[in-house]
């Protein structure tokens, strides 16, 4: 059974799932003013290898990412286009500059993901598309008495919510005491929050009963995650950073609004750091993901850095270590470049019933599955790839030619692919063109996305476009594999 470190318990516990064999699962998204970098990378491929590993042990999946479209951050990027442009930023330049960036970044950052293997939510909402929920769900929260309105905005009160700060194992009086001052004379202390912001001239802005706004950051997580997964959900994720203030509103929101706990289990990865520094824009020292495939070409030589520290610990990047999982990932590859040749040359494409490799082949997905189950330790499952790997090489140095040689290395080099799979590891071989690639898991993303949205014949389309290109797609019950000719 899977056990899930809870941030809310600060303990492992057993994943107990609301509805029997579904997961209803919301994670944060990003704030769409700017290319992602690949520490935005680390945290959507995190969820997403736990999203794979919950439908490898059987769970149908309900995941949820949203997308903040209006914020500050994007407000201010759009004023210094428009200036940068010498346009005015009076009027509807603003909202309309705004809205044309918030699009843009996001599809940067859909084409980065695919690029890097990272397959799109099931359901994505915006901030934007939501923001009469959320006009309702701070009305709501002022006649349940945990919200003020104040001079053109609303603001949720911290003190009328005694369970503020179990997230981040804070009591309000140490908060308060180390809350910075606060400029916004409306509030009645400085923990207070903004769920309604008052507009300014020229920006984007909805109608509301307090006047004409937009939405505090805090109150989108809350109504969308509520909207689409209900009251009470199993798990809630994010970046490290999260943790406070933005999650510790959220339940505060969240549970003040429905009297029900929020989210059961709350998932937080660590943060990618350089030289021991969150890599971030503001200090200058990130690098995009654009930027990482361009020098490297492989996605899965910086999954595989990511791989090596478990997923809650921070991992400091550096050349080294892309270099290191170069030297891993060709161990990997070179063994199922000589499995596939074995497999052609004895005319078969997966090993017979019973064979010589069964007992080991057993053992390790054993292994491989307690490594997950166990707070998803990726360090320990990808070692047992490199055990696999280890097995096969040990076969193929059997001067016997027989069956039971070949298929033992045809099921080891099976055993590999389906693990990796998991782990989102596309291990194409060592001759493909690294560009091919990055196209062929695009193409695979799009394909599961229009199946998803009943696109058949879209779906069918692209799969000749792979067979033509000489890749064979096996779909199984854990995702889509594939194998260049």
């Amino acid at each position: 059974m899977i056990k899930i470190y809870n941030t809310l318990t600060r303990q492992k516990e057993e994943f107990r799932p609301i509805e029997n064999g579904k997961v209803r699962m919301y994670v944060c998204g990003p704030t769409v003013y700017d290319v992602p970098h690949i520490g935005h990378a680390r945290s959507a491929y995190v969820f997403e290898v736990i999203r794979r590993y919950f439908e490898y042990k059987g769970f149908d999946v309900l995941f949820v990412r949203n997308v903040t479209d209006v914020d500050d951050k994007i407000i201010n990027k759009a004023v210094r286009e428009l200036k940068d442009e010498g346009k005015d930023i009076a009027g509807d330049g603003l909202k309309e500059k705004t809205r044309e960036v918030a699009k843009r970044y996001l599809d940067v950052y859909h084409a980065e993901l695919v690029k890097f293997g990272i397959r799109p939510p099931v359901v994505e909402p915006k901030a934007t598309e939501n923001i009469k929920e959320m006009i309702r769900f701070i009305g709501d929260l002022i006649k349940k008495g945990y919200a003020y309105p104040a001079d053109g905005s609303v603001y949720f009160d911290v003190e009328k919510f005694p369970g503020y700060g179990k997230l981040s194992k804070q009591n309000t009086d140490e908060m308060m005491h180390g809350a910075r001052a606060d400029v916004d004379e409306n509030k009645k202390q400085p923990l207070d929050f903004a769920l309604w912001k008052k507009a300014k001239p020229g920006e984007p802005s909805w109608p509301s009963p307090w006047g004409e706004g937009r939405p505090g950051w805090h109150i989108e997580c809350s109504v969308m995650s509520t909207k689409i997964l209900g009251t009470n959900f199993d798990i809630h994720g994010g970046g490290l950073d999260l943790i406070f203030p933005h999650h510790e509103n959220e339940i505060a929101q969240a549970e003040a609004w429905s009297g029900c706990r929020f989210a059961n289990y709350w998932m937080h990865n660590g943060l990618l750091t350089v030289g021991g520094e969150k890599m971030s824009k503001s200090l200058g020292n990130y690098l995009t993901i654009a930027d990482f495939l361009k020098k490297y070409k492989d996605p899965d030589l910086l999954k595989m850095t990511f791989l090596n520290s478990h997923y809650r610990s921070p991992v400091d990047y550096g050349d080294a270590k892309i270099e290191e999982m170069r030297s891993s990932k060709e161990r990997i590859v070179i063994f199922l470049d000589k499995a596939k040749k074995l497999a052609v040359s004895a005319k078969r494409q997966a090993p017979s019933a019973k064979c010589h490799a069964d007992e080991i082949i057993r053992s390790l997905s054993e292994k491989f599955e307690s490594a997950m189950d166990d707070d998803l330790n990726t360090p320990q499952a990808l070692s047992v790839i490199f055990e696999a790997v280890r097995c096969g090489n040990e076969f193929l140095a059997v001067k016997d030619e027989g069956e039971d040689k070949q298929d033992a290395i045809i099921a080891l080099s099976e055993f590999i692919i389906k693990a990796a799979n998991v782990l989102g590891l596309s291990l194409h071989t060592a001759g493909i063109n690294s560009g091919e690639a990055a196209e062929i898991e695009g193409l695979i993303a799009a394909r599961e996305k229009a199946r998803k949205e009943k696109k058949y014949k879209e779906a069918d389309d692209i799969r000749r476009k792979l067979t033509e290109m000489g890749v064979t797609i096996e779909d199984t019950p854990e995702g889509t594999i594939w194998r260049k000719k």
